[in-house]
């Protein structure tokens, strides 16, 4: 049995969580009722195993791409090509992002003559023979991933599409994307006006109904002017951060640049995700002026 001292140690310690609990409950709030179900926990994502994925262009070119479906077949879709010289590798910092849950499908391909993109019908292909005609054609690598996707050979099932890409795979993005309207959202790091003489500028005048966003280091002035003529065209300015990083290294310069490209991608496509802070980017209103191609 227990003695009278303890048992009164006990009432005075219940007394005292009670008043406790009493005091930090919101005034007018219910008490909490004990028979009450606890609330649902989140669904955990499981992603389907990646895999490397391989189709053909309309010209005729082999590319090689490595496709990460989303936990629902249903999801939105992004298409990401990477810059000069580079492969698909470079997105990993990203790919981790939007494959957090809710998690969207992914294709990184390897853009023509590059990483094992380098068989077409008329022989193998090297981008350094690329003359300015070659590297417009680029534009069929990004038309081909889309065409994949919407295929039973992908296994997926999206309904909205987006598309990243770096330096001149930001080129080859904006001129499939004003082929191919089901490219609703764009993302663009280090954009130039005509790399390799690729003209990205006119293709994108008449991009104006799609959202785009271009990210671009200080010191690269031509890519300055460039991504702040997206801006004016898709009404979201460009982010300008401090350095001359090219490509995917603006994501090692900044990273919040990773949160900028992961949080429009979401808010665009509807897929956001809880606890991601992106700094809030004004629309910009249209110029009075219309952007003219040199």
């Amino acid at each position: 049995m227990l003695r009278p001292s303890l048992l009164l140690a006990l009432a005075l310690a219940l007394t005292v969580a009670c008043s406790g609990e009493e005091r930090h409950r919101p005034r007018g709030a219910a008490a909490p009722d004990p028979s009450a179900p606890e609330p649902p926990a989140l669904e955990v994502e499981v992603l389907p195993a990646s895999r490397s994925v391989r189709f053909t262009t309309e010209d005729g070119v082999e590319i090689v791409g490595t496709l990460q479906p989303a936990a629902h077949a249903d999801a939105p879709a992004v298409v990401l090509l990477h810059q000069l010289g580079s492969d698909r590798s470079e997105w990993a910092p990203l790919l981790e992002r939007l494959h957090s849950q809710p998690s969207l499908t992914t294709l990184a391909i390897d853009m023509r003559g590059h990483g094992e993109s380098t068989q077409s019908a008329s022989g193998a292909l090297d981008w350094h023979a690329f003359d300015t005609d070659a590297w417009a054609r680029a534009r069929l690598d990004v038309r081909a991933a889309l065409a994949f996707l919407r295929s039973d050979d992908s296994g997926v099932r999206p309904e909205r599409f987006a598309a990243v890409g770096s330096s001149i795979g930001s080129s080859a993005v904006i001129a499939a994307a004003a082929e191919e309207p089901a490219l609703t959202t764009l993302v663009t790091l280090s954009p130039g006006r005509a790399y390799h003489g690729f003209d990205a500028i006119t293709p994108a005048i008449g991009l104006g109904d799609r959202a785009i966003l271009a990210i671009v280091a200080a010191e690269e002035a031509d890519s300055v002017d460039t991504a702040e003529a997206y801006g004016r065209i898709g009404h979201t300015p460009a982010v300008v951060v401090p350095g001359n990083a090219h490509g995917v290294a603006l994501f090692a310069l900044d990273p919040s640049t990773v949160d900028r490209t992961e949080g429009f991608l979401r808010e665009h496509l509807g897929a956001p995700r809880p606890g991601l802070s992106v700094p809030v980017v004004q629309p910009e209103a249209p110029p009075s002026d219309a952007l003219q191609p040199d």
